[in-house]
């Protein structure tokens, strides 16, 4: 019997003897705190309090201290009647319930002199209970702002959250965007539908698929916080799917743009890659336009309604996209986004109530990564479809019990296959400039996930305090099976002179995540204090796995000994080490004078680092893709490697090549890198729909994961040391800002020389982050809605002597104490190699008007407002070190004192409603990067090559976007 049934059998028993199935998680929900008094202010029980909207209604009678609450509330808007004899019955209208936010609303029954008396002021955003720091997008702002309709755009919005691209009207929406948050990198990055976390565990930070942009009611970001329900420090993103209710409702849409909409985009010739001493004296040949929209098409529709009023509802959604582009190498980069589901709900009975939810997204890319070191035969096509269930159920025992739990399955995984062809096309070349010729590698792999979550709350009194304990318990399995081969299974490198012949890679492994975490929180007078801890545990397994062998040559020098690559196999392993963390949550609130409408707040937390398969397990992975070089000088120049070509064998990369091995090694008490945060602020309601605030953040991140190189001394391996490393070089030069530089570079001493391998431990270095927000929110009432904030923030490395062993300047790896902690985007994410994501400062706004709303003649104006400081560019030079096989990338210049221009980018939309009865008929234009701004995103910041300081992607041009909508309820 497998792990995950054995545990699924465990949690199943809680959930039977609990008298529930699998249940409603809270991240995907709002909840709805009241207190029913007199016209004296004393507590009035036995009140009946009745919430209609979004299903059935649902009642609560107040307890004794006139409390009533109602948890686990999909988003949108609300109707609460309260009820007593003898007194008048109130009525609240207009409710609003937003994801992950708690409403509280005060009652007041006077003696019965009229029959009913309504209430019609705005539920105030204030939320004295609140334990998280983030954002809350809702629908109206999904639906109404402009963006490129993609849950990275969102992000982009969210205080201290910086995303690794500009996305202009849908350009970049064909490929999802690197991103850090506050302190936090994407490697802790959590994302969620509908509570169920469906985060890429083998790229970390990514989601598995693609969404409809119209199928989500609300999108919530979290990026810290006192709450004990958070995993990780990381941007913790949940998005909640629309539901069916007793009103028929639905809409659809249909959003075009072209070329024929696009501005024609001039870059300065002076801002290109000028001649000189650091690229050979090679300028940058002009070129008129970035990454440019030829067609882009988004179309699809949703609805949902009664199948039986009271007790069964249903919803339904499908979505298209295809952003069709040309990078500035005029490589065309086209993608097809897919993505449909739907979801049932059911009133069980009066206190059970049940959701089957199903989504499937699919992705067919040709030209992935196209840009000017990747032309097209290089490029990838890729495939990918991933599917999400979902079953939970969500029983109330009584006023003072709710348990909520779920069962979910997440089947991701996809396909890059090179476009010069996989296995059979010609071999790769990487040329002297460092552009990949002919073919590329192919990756493809199947990584599916299983999660059972159990939750719930129970509340009480102690005298004058209430108290609402939380608790919880989750399962998640992570598998992974992956397979990375080079056509022709050879490779050639002209710039070294070197061919090899290569044999597959292949992974499986599989990682375990248990979670436990309860949390009281208590409210005395104007105070509010969460008290919370969390365990979680997390394990890594290898599984079995091979690939076949790769055939030797009649060139290869007899001498070596060694010909070919012989078949690699590994029969699996158990658990190669468990981390387990114990993390403690602190938080307290305080609301100011009797009308409570500023709220001090302060909290402490400390979160452990997520588990994934390249954080540890990959370590000690044996089976990774295999290189023997040989000598290759291209005789017949046509840049294509092939056996018959290669000459004498040269070195190995450090892996066995005679079978299932690694170098590497793990120290057995390696640990999870841990986050320490203190969080201050202060919020106040101007108005109980307008909140402006303050924010600071202070992140200490320690414990952190380190690969110490290992050497060979006198025949005895061992992690390295400062006194092996002595001065072979020093790198001179010119940037191209036309300052100098003279940067040192240390080898290994005579006598030592490298293991090639690396010892994976916890290090003493550390990482200091600070942030200030000055935020702002107004929910849409009187024709206006506003969000926005201005973040400023300083994140950098800790660094004590000690923890210098090998004293070179890497790129961006922060071996100086109070460096820059330098977050890249990496390859993965697109054509974004020399992307770096860090910015001192950004701020974001979006908003809508309403114009005469009540006039025919009447239309909406809305706009999304951007900036963030230049991404850095860390220029490097590479060099060999001696004692160590390959090559490594070492900076000459700090990340800071090289960026490129800082960024503002104006969105803006217009639209005019027309309403027929209950159908409802919008028409609009959107216009992106309106001032038309040639903003600088990357440069090739490798120097000494023909290519050095080249602009390698602009911000694209102007264009605009072209919408249709109905929508009917």
């Amino acid at each position: 019997m497998s792990n995950f049934t054995k545990r699924f059998l465990a949690v199943a028993a809680v959930l039977l003897l609990a008298g529930t199935g699998a249940v409603f998680g809270q991240a995907q929900s709002g909840n709805l705190y009241g207190t029913v008094t007199d016209d004296t202010g004393d507590s009035l029980p036995g009140v009946t309090v009745t919430l209609t909207g979004g299903g059935a209604p649902q009642i609560q009678i107040t307890n004794a201290e006139g409390q009533f609450r109602f948890l686990g509330l999909a988003p949108g808007s609300y109707g609460l009647t309260a009820e007593l004899e003898g007194f008048s019955t109130v009525e609240y209208p207009t409710i609003a319930i937003n994801v992950g936010r708690n409403t509280t609303i005060e009652v007041q029954l006077s003696p019965a002199v009229e029959e009913t008396i309504t209430v019609t002021a705005e539920s105030p955003l204030l939320d004295e209970r609140k334990v998280s720091a983030g954002s809350q997008v809702n629908s109206v702002e999904l639906e109404k702002i402009p963006t490129s309709r993609d849950p990275w755009a969102i992000l982009q919005t969210v205080p201290g959250v910086q995303t690794d691209r500009i996305n202009v009207g849908g350009n970049e929406s064909g490929q999802q965007s690197s991103y850090t948050g506050p302190g936090s990198s994407g490697d802790n990055a959590v994302w969620a539908v509908d509570g169920v976390v469906i985060t890429d565990m083998t790229a970390v930070g990514s989601s598995p698929t693609y969404y409809d942009f119209d199928a989500f009611e609300e999108m919530n970001v979290a990026t810290g916080g006192s709450d004990a329900t958070l995993s990780t420090g990381g941007v913790t993103l949940n998005m909640v799917t629309k539901r069916g209710t007793n009103e028929w409702r639905g809409s659809g849409r249909y959003f075009y743009s072209d070329d024929s909409l696009q501005a024609d985009l001039e870059l300065d010739e002076s801002e290109l890659g000028q001649a000189g001493s650091w690229n050979g004296d090679s300028a940058q040949a002009a070129f008129s336009q970035g990454n440019r929209i030829v067609e882009i098409e988004d179309y699809g529709f949703e609805v949902g309604g009664p199948i039986v009023r009271d007790r069964l509802w249903f919803w339904a959604n499908y979505g298209f996209q295809n952003p069709i582009l040309l990078t500035i190498s005029d490589v065309e980069d086209a993608t097809e986004l897919e993505s449909y589901g739907g979801k049932l709900n059911a009133q069980i009975t009066s206190n059970n109530s049940a959701i089957g939810f199903y989504m499937k997204g699919d992705k067919i890319k040709t030209g992935r990564n196209a840009g000017p070191t990747r032309p097209p035969a290089t490029t990838w096509n890729q495939t990918g479809p991933t599917d999400i269930y979902k079953f939970e159920d969500t029983h109330i025992f009584n006023s003072s019990l709710f348990v909520t739990g779920m069962i979910s399955h997440v089947g991701g995984g996809f396909q890059l296959t090179p476009q010069g062809g996989f296995p059979d096309g010609p071999g790769a070349n990487l040329d002297s400039n460092f552009i990949w010729n002919n073919n590329f590698l192919h990756y493809e792999t199947d990584r599916p996930q299983d999660q059972l979550k159990l939750d719930g709350s129970y509340f009480f009194n102690t005298g004058s305090i209430s108290h609402e304990l939380k608790f919880g318990a989750g399962y998640r399995t992570a598998e992974v099976t992956s397979l990375t081969a080079w056509p022709n299974q050879t490779l050639g490198l002209s710039f070294f002179g070197q061919g090899a012949i290569v044999r597959d890679g292949a992974y499986a492994a599989t990682i375990d995540y248990t979670s436990l975490y309860v949390q009281d929180t208590l409210q005395v007078g104007n105070a509010t204090i969460n008290v919370g801890l969390r365990y979680d545990g997390q394990d890594g397994e290898m599984d079995a796995a091979s690939v076949p062998g790769v055939p030797g040559f009649e060139n290869a020098n007899p001498d070596t000994g060694f010909r070919g690559l012989p078949t690699a196999s590994f029969a699996g392993g158990d658990d190669m080490f468990e981390w387990t963390n114990i993390t403690p949550r602190l938080g307290v609130t305080y609301a100011l004078g009797e009308e409570r409408k500023t709220l001090l707040r302060a909290s402490y937390a400390q979160f452990a680092d997520q588990l994934s398969h390249y954080s540890g397990v990959l370590q000690l992975w044996p089976i990774g893709i295999a290189y023997s070089y040989f000598t290759w000088a291209d005789p017949n120049g046509d840049g294509i490697p092939t056996t018959d070509e290669f000459g004498d064998f040269t070195f190995d990369d450090g892996s066995d090549p005679l079978g299932a091995s690694t170098p590497n090694q793990i120290d057995p008490d390696y640990e999870a890198g841990l986050t320490d945060e203190i969080i201050l602020g202060i919020e106040h309601a101007i108005l109980p729909e307008l909140v402006v605030g303050f924010q600071a953040t202070f992140r200490n991140l320690n414990n952190l994961a380190e690969a110490e190189r290992l050497v060979i001394e006198n025949g005895v391996t061992r992690q390295h040391v400062r006194s092996d490393y002595v001065q072979q070089d020093t790198l001179t030069g010119e940037l191209p800002s036309g300052q100098s530089y003279s940067v040192p570079v240390y080898g290994l001493r005579d006598g030592v020389v490298s293991a090639q391998g690396t010892y994976l431990t916890n290090g003493d270095r550390e990482q200091n982050y600070e942030g200030y927000a000055f935020t702002f929110n107004k929910r849409l009432s009187n024709r206006w809605m506003l969000r926005g904030n201005l973040t400023f923030s300083n994140w950098e490395w800790d660094i004590p002597s000690s923890e210098q062993e090998d004293p070179n300047q890497y790129l961006g790896n922060g071996n100086t104490d109070g460096a820059d902690v330098l977050q890249g985007s990496g390859t993965g994410s697109g054509s974004k190699g020399g992307i770096y994501i860090n910015s001192n400062y950004s701020w974001s706004l979006t908003g809508m008007y309403q114009v005469a709303p009540d006039r025919p003649w009447g239309f909406n104006v809305s706009a999304s407002l951007n900036g963030r400081e230049g991404y850095p560019v860390p220029y490097f030079r590479r060099t060999s070190l001696n004692g160590v096989p390959g090559n490594v990338n070492i900076q000459v210049a700090d990340s800071d004192d090289n960026r490129n221009d800082d960024i503002f980018l104006v969105d803006l939309r217009l639209e005019k409603e027309f309403n027929i009865n209950d159908f409802n008929f919008t028409l609009s234009i959107d216009g992106f990067n309106l001032t038309n701004e040639a903003y600088i995103l990357q440069r090739q910041h490798r120097l000494g090559i023909g290519t050095s300081d080249h602009v390698q992607e602009i911000v694209s041009p102007r264009v605009y976007r072209f919408g249709v909508r109905f929508s009917f309820n």
